[in-house]
């Protein structure tokens, strides 16, 4: 129970973070409790040690003097996934009737009410149901501990090997690896949306205009975001109360069992039935929920339709290497990644791993066998999933997205034992994602990096999606390359200088950014301002640098 809490009480105190106490559960011993192991990953300060284990003994004082009998185990939660990218926008999208664009909303919270002041010391209360397997539910007294930002525990998720290994009857996973699908009876879409409709209606309707976020608040209107402005669609606001109801039926799509907290921000994958699947992000204002949602793209695609350079289709044809899939956020990579997933399955016999935080979209693999691994539900780590997945042997292993550099070079390790390799990263254009690479590894690893990033690269996509004019939907914009040897070695070489101009000379094998917004903009699908925002060359695009009011 001491770990328990030891690690309840570092983590909602911010001393260390539930990703670090992840990776160092299985190192505790009879002889070494979760602080010790901290302490000796040079994590934990021993002082700060110090002062927690005094706390946490008190806690178990008083709490076996609270509560002698021990309650009986609570069923395990499930770990919440972290933030993924999102999927892509439409490109084609009908108008929502009658909206005006408006800004980002900012969240009302209610004044807080002033509790009378009492003569006795505050309670701390912990609530049963953790994701240890142990429940308690005592009142118990707590003293103040210095250099703590607060003395109170919260609930977080962190699975125990033990617990990972439990199946049902059948064999199958525990039940908080399902993935709600979504499947159902169609839910119909209303022509007019009001407040006083179930979160189903809402997201139904979203999908019925092509929007692609929808932003809960209250007080405020509900909002959605189309063609990548923002639009309200309700003549009344939300009240406090209607926007924890419909938090309360979105938890109702969380396959895994997550019980929402009030304080704890979260981000997960949803499934309504008969609306498909969404992610929710929800974030707090005191105790009033500020809730997004990302509509996540039900039917699966083909490389045909997402308009890439077409060079870009003979990466699906290559049986080993990697591609980088890059591009701001919102800019589709993740719909990209999962088609090149899904086009190499239908073309040949694979066995395909993905590496999401979190699985969005559910793919098929008709021709051989695909394992979707979310971060957080199935394995700990993004590293412990591509480790996962060199161990089975994938033949083709995506990867949404890279945030380390141990990841990349994991990825890196997997190419070159023979597996394709697709991973989607940030970078605004080819030149930046490279320079960015290579800088993030000490000097003394460098050349070593280089040319095992060189080895094995074979492709890379930058993609922007831009608003048409009027707001009539997305286009893309996309610089991309087949690595050429003369790109290679300037890897290799660490001088990346005239990686533009090797890609305009590749011809039919690559294409720049500017020469894509050039495109765009002469076939009158884009403002000259946009192309100018998303240069890499600014100066091509200077005539239609916006002036005064429109800057």
């Amino acid at each position: 129970m001491r770990n328990q809490y030891m690690a309840k009480v570092l983590v909602h105190n911010k001393v260390v973070t539930e990703d670090q106490v992840n990776a160092h559960w299985d190192e505790i011993t009879d002889q070494m409790d979760i602080g010790q192991v901290l302490v000796q990953a040079g994590i934990l300060p021993q002082p700060m040690y110090e002062k927690v284990l005094a706390f946490v003994k008190n806690l178990e004082a008083k709490n076996a003097a609270a509560q002698p009998a021990p309650q009986p185990a609570a069923a395990p939660a499930a770990a919440s996934a972290a933030a993924p990218e999102p999927p892509k926008a439409n490109r084609s999208t009908t108008s929502i009737p009658s909206v005006k664009p408006v800004g980002i909303p900012t969240p009302v919270a209610p004044a807080p009410v002033k509790a009378e002041p009492k003569d006795e010391e505050p309670t701390l209360q912990i609530e049963g149901n953790n994701i240890f397997g142990e429940a308690t539910s005592s009142n118990m007294d707590v003293e103040k501990v210095s250099g703590l930002e607060t003395t109170s525990i919260s609930s977080i998720g962190i699975t125990t090997g033990e617990d990972e290994e439990e199946t049902s009857e059948e064999g199958e996973l525990p039940s908080r690896f399902a993935l709600a699908t979504g499947e159902g009876t169609a839910v119909e879409a209303p022509e007019v949306l009001t407040t006083k409709m179930n979160l189903r209606k809402i997201i139904a309707y979203a999908r019925k205009f092509g929007t692609t976020d929808i932003y809960l608040f209250a007080q405020r209107q509900i909002v959605m975001r189309q063609s990548g402005a923002l639009f309200p669609v309700t003549e009344n606001v939300l009240d406090t109360t209607r926007l924890t109801e419909l938090l309360g039926e979105a938890s109702e799509g969380f396959a895994d069992g997550y019980k929402v907290s009030v304080g704890k921000n979260f981000s997960k994958t949803m499934g309504l039935a008969g609306v498909g699947r969404a992610r929710i992000t929800v974030t707090w204002d005191e105790v009033v929920p500020n809730i997004s949602i990302r509509v996540v793209q039900a039917e699966s695609t083909t490389l045909e339709n997402l308009y890439l350079p077409a060079f870009c289709k003979r990466f699906a044809e290559l049986q080993s290497g990697l591609v980088l899939i890059a591009g701001p956020a919102s800019s589709g990579r993740s719909t990209t990644m999962t088609t090149f997933a899904e086009t190499v399955a239908a073309n040949r016999q694979c066995y395909i791993q993905t590496v999401e935080r979190p699985i969005e979209r559910l793919l098929q693999n008709p021709n051989g066998a695909i394992v979707q691994q979310e971060v957080g539900l199935h394995v700990r780590t993004g590293v412990a999933g591509i480790e996962l997945a060199i161990r089975d042997g994938a033949d083709v292993i995506c990867f949404d997205h890279l945030t380390s550099l141990e990841e990349l070079n994991l990825l890196l390790q997997a190419a070159n034992a023979g597996a394709l390799v697709f991973a989607v990263t940030g970078g605004n254009n080819i030149h930046a994602l490279l320079s960015r690479l290579l800088a993030s590894v000490p000097e003394s690893a460098r050349a070593a990096f280089a040319c095992a990033l060189a080895e094995q690269l074979k492709g890379v996509i930058v993609q922007h999606l831009v608003p048409v004019v009027q707001n009539q939907g997305l286009v893309l914009a996309c610089e991309a390359m087949r690595i050429s040897s003369t790109v290679a070695n300037m890897i290799r070489k660490c001088d990346l200088s005239q990686v533009a101009a090797a890609i305009s000379s590749q011809k039919d094998q690559g294409v720049t950014l500017d020469d894509s917004l050039q495109k765009c903009l002469e076939s009158g699908y884009i403002e000259g301002a946009e192309a100018w925002k998303r240069a890499y060359d600014s100066r091509r695009f200077a005539a239609y640098r916006p002036t005064g009011k429109e800057a």
